[in-house]
C-alpha cells in the first residue's frame, strides 16, 4: 500500500511551491508513480536541498551532501538515474520497509544553462521498470517546468543561490534565429508541427523547415534531444 499523500514546501515564496507540486503531480500521472519529490542543488557549498514531496516522507527541508541520496547519483552521473529499488542508493534517506523505498525509483535532472541544479524524483512504490519512453517524457516534462521555476525563483531569496550560483552564465552565442527560438520553445511545450504553425501562424511546410533547422543546429536528431540540447545550453528564453 502507497503511504498517504502529503505535500510540503518550506520557506519558499507560494507560486514556487505550486509550480514545485503540479510538478510532482504531473510526474506521478505522466509514468504512473505513487510518490516524489523534488531537490534543488546548492552548487557553491556541494550539497542540495529537499523542497517539496508528495507521497513519502523524506526529511522535507533539510539540506544533504552531494555524495548521498538519489539527487546525489543524478548530480554525479549527469543523467538520469533508473533503480529496481530505493535499497540501491546510496547513503539514502527513506526508512527501509516502506513501500517507496521496496519499489522502483526514476529520477531525472533539472538543468539549466549548462548545469545541474536540481533533480525530479519519482517513486513508483512497487516493483516495475520504467521504460526509455517514459525516462524521455520524464525529462521532458521536468525540463520544461525550469524556466519558470528560475523566474519564480528570482523572487524568492531562498533559492536565488540555489538557482544563481556564481559564475553561472548562459550561452550567448546560440545560433538559432528568433523563429527558430519560438519553435524551440513551443518544442519544449510538446507541441506539433500544426500545432506549432497554427501558434506561430505560419504554414506546416515552413515550421517543418524551422524545425530541420533546429536538429541541424543543435546536432541533435529528434526533438525531445534537440529541447534538452537548447535548455542545457541557455538557448531557451526565461519565461
Amino acid at each position: 500500500m502507497a503511504p498517504r499523500a502529503q505535500d510540503s514546501t518550506p520557506s519558499v515564496v507560494a507560486p514556487v511551491a505550486g509550480l514545485l507540486r503540479r510538478l510532482i503531480a504531473a510526474s506521478g500521472s505522466l509514468v504512473e508513480a505513487a510518490a516524489g519529490s523534488v531537490s534543488l542543488v546548492d552548487g557553491s557549498r556541494d550539497r542540495y536541498a529537499k523542497l517539496a514531496e508528495r507521497g513519502t516522507s523524506c526529511r522535507l527541508g533539510s539540506s544533504f551532501s552531494l555524495d548521498e541520496g538519489v539527487t546525489g547519483q543524478v548530480v554525479a552521473h549527469r543523467r538520469p538515474v533508473v533503480l529496481a529499488t530505493y535499497g540501491q542508493v546510496h547513503a539514502g534517506h527513506l526508512a527501509a520497509g516502506g513501500a517507496a523505498h521496496a519499489g522502483a525509483v526514476l529520477a531525472v535532472p533539472l538543468w539549466w544553462r549548462g548545469d545541474v541544479v536540481g533533480a525530479n524524483v519519482v517513486f513508483a512504490c512497487r516493483p516495475r521498470r520504467f521504460t526509455l519512453a517514459e525516462v524521455d517524457e520524464l525529462e521532458l516534462l521536468t525540463q520544461s517546468a525550469v524556466p519558470e521555476l528560475v523566474r519564480l525563483g528570482a523572487e524568492d531569496p531562498a533559492l536565488t543561490h540555489l538557482l544563481h550560483p556564481p559564475g553561472q552564465q548562459p550561452d550567448a552565442t546560440s545560433p538559432l534565429t528568433r523563429r527558430e527560438q519560438e519553435t524551440l520553445a513551443l518544442l519544449a511545450g510538446g507541441l506539433s508541427n500544426r500545432e506549432i504553425a497554427g501558434a506561430l501562424v505560419l504554414a506546416p511546410k515552413t515550421v517543418e523547415k524551422h524545425v530541420a533547422e533546429v536538429l541541424r543546429k543543435t546536432g541533435t536528431h529528434s526533438r525531445t534531444a534537440a529541447v534538452m540540447t537548447g535548455l542545457h545550453r541557455g538557448w531557451l528564453p526565461d519565461r
